[in-house]
């Protein structure tokens, strides 16, 4: 199901998720919820047909954080419906605001491997979080983020790194993903908006090239930059054909909580 799943929408053979700008506005100390609604080119889905991202940063020392993500799809569709809760994220990322830093977590297995419509759904939401709605997998993570930041304002931020799909059901064959992303923007001292590129390459399936087995999207994100509540908006479109021809754009919504 696991590269099953991904090469379906990579195309690799006949019919059988990184910090992006919509991720970026996650406070230092506090959370953030994105609802984001893929629009399939068959169409047939509601308006609350989505994924939704809960997720939040806190603070363990002067340098490092300790980071939590909750995923959660639902489709609903001509009288039916399907949900699941997807893999649920947590990490340690070490590192100053601006400059080099890592990190390292896992998402446990929580996926319903019956829930099929919903968990497509949430993977299509947003290809680089792609790995939160695997069903029967640990994903082990590891990141490398470089970020700038001036006084004009101007933000960029670039880094990828590997992921471990670890199968817990079924026996199968483990896999390694590398992931990559780069955002660039503008943060003033009321709104914020950046553009991103990001992906993912499948390492040990080896069916084609390099460009075969790579997915990538383009998005950007428009979002308030102060206050404690800061409400924002994504776009998210595939670069990819195979993926295009399932989804043709991701339309979503945000909101950022700064603890106090």
């Amino acid at each position: 199901m696991r590269v099953l799943a991904a090469i379906a929408v990579l195309g690799l053979v006949p019919p059988l998720e990184a910090q992006m700008p919509w991720t970026i506005h996650l406070p230092q100390r506090g959370a953030a919820i994105d609802i984001l609604r893929p629009k399939f080119q068959g169409g047939g889905t509601s308006l609350t047909s989505v994924a939704v991202y809960l997720s939040g940063r806190v603070p363990l020392g002067v340098t490092s954080s300790l980071r939590f993500e909750l995923p959660f799809a639902l489709l609903t569709s001509s009288g039916t419906s399907s949900s699941t809760i997807g893999n649920p994220y947590i990490g340690v990322e070490d590192g100053h605001e601006t400059g080099l830093a890592f990190e390292g977590g896992l998402r446990g297995p929580l996926t319903s491997e019956t829930e099929y419509p919903a968990a497509q759904l949430g993977a299509y939401s947003d290809i680089t979080r792609f790995e939160a709605f695997l069903p029967n997998t640990v994903v082990l993570s590891a990141r490398a983020r470089y970020r700038v930041s001036d006084t004009s304002g101007f933000m960029f931020d670039a880094g990828g790194g590997p992921s471990g799909w670890i199968p817990t059901k079924g026996g199968g064959q483990a896999e390694v993903v590398l992931h990559h992303h780069m955002s660039a923007g503008y943060r003033g001292p009321g709104t914020w908006v950046a553009i991103g590129f990001g992906g993912w390459t499948i390492i040990t399936h080896g069916t084609g090239g390099v460009a075969r087995r790579t997915i990538n999207q383009v998005g950007g994100s428009i979002g308030f930059n102060s206050g404690q509540v800061r409400p924002a908006v994504h776009v998210i479109a595939p670069l990819d054909d195979g993926y295009g021809s399932l989804v043709g754009v991701v339309v979503g919504f945000g909101v950022a909580i700064v603890a106090k």
